[in-house]
């Protein structure tokens, strides 16, 4: 706080932290981003198959997050007889590939 400057705020924004607990400033952010993986963690797990793939992405690649805004734009058309997934980008692409997942281009039901 020795070099706080009231305006770089309006420029970079910033968020407030509170706790009923005292924590030392350097372990604010990182108790923020596990908390925020917590809260991730447990909602895909009221869905037992979508936290299973959340681990094993969280595994290989890493960084999950940025591989469910990539997966967040996967599309596909569903019809009486079939489901027709969408051309993958290329982000798509790789990242099935890295985590050895074959996707079709058309699925019967």
């Amino acid at each position: 706080m020795d070099e706080y400057d009231p305006f770089s705020g309006k420029r970079k924004g910033f968020m407030v932290l509170m706790s009923s607990q005292p924590i030392e400033s350097d372990e604010l952010i990182p108790l923020y981003y596990t908390r925020q993986f917590v809260e991730k963690a447990y909602s895909y797990s009221k869905d037992d198959l979508s936290l299973i793939v959340y681990m094993e992405m969280q595994k290989e690649i890493g960084s999950v997050e940025m591989s469910l805004d990539i997966l967040r734009n996967l599309k596909c058309k569903v019809s009486e007889k079939n489901i027709v997934i969408q051309e993958l980008t290329k982000d798509q692409k790789k990242l099935f590939e890295k985590i050895g997942v074959i996707v079709p281009n058309i699925m019967g039901i």
